[in-house]
């Protein structure tokens, strides 16, 4: 198992997130705990990111998103979804993370950006998709755990 540490800086008092990526069958998954949700979203992107190459250093292009959804399960698989389709759109390689998250009665609200490295720049694997199978979203003493599979 590799275990990947990051310091992450956001706009908010952000200290400390972290994530891992665990083996799982075909499949990869990422796992990510935060004391905040949007460390934590920030964690699983950046997760994805390892997953598509290893050795990815910064981008050179930055990029906005937002995205809204009826569910934080919806809003999680919606951004990672979309952060996917943004790699192929783009062909860049989605890194250095930010978000906002915000709920208005049943709606949740995600802005951010990501900085994007041209995909000939660098050797990657092809992530396909997205999947809800497995997908947790669990608040705990220590703030947020999520955990999220992808399909390779």
């Amino acid at each position: 198992m590799k275990t990947t540490k990051s310091n992450h800086s956001l706009p908010l008092a952000i200290s400390h997130m972290e994530f891992h990526l665990r083996d799982h069958t075909a499949d990869i998954a990422v796992e990510s705990c935060a004391s905040t949700i949007e460390e934590a979203f920030v964690g699983i992107a950046e997760g994805l990111s390892k997953a598509h190459s290893p050795n990815s250093t910064h981008g050179t292009k930055k990029f906005g998103i937002e995205i809204s959804s009826e569910s934080l399960e919806a809003l999680l698989f919606d951004f990672l979804d979309m952060l996917i389709s943004e790699r192929d759109i783009h062909n860049v390689l989605p890194i250095d993370h930010e978000v906002s998250i915000n709920q208005e009665k049943d709606i949740w609200t995600l802005v951010g950006t990501y900085y994007g490295i041209p995909l000939e720049t660098i050797e990657s694997r092809e992530i396909k998709a997205v999947t809800y199978s497995d997908m947790k979203i669990e608040k705990n003493q220590n703030g947020w755990k999520l955990y999220v599979v992808f399909d390779v």
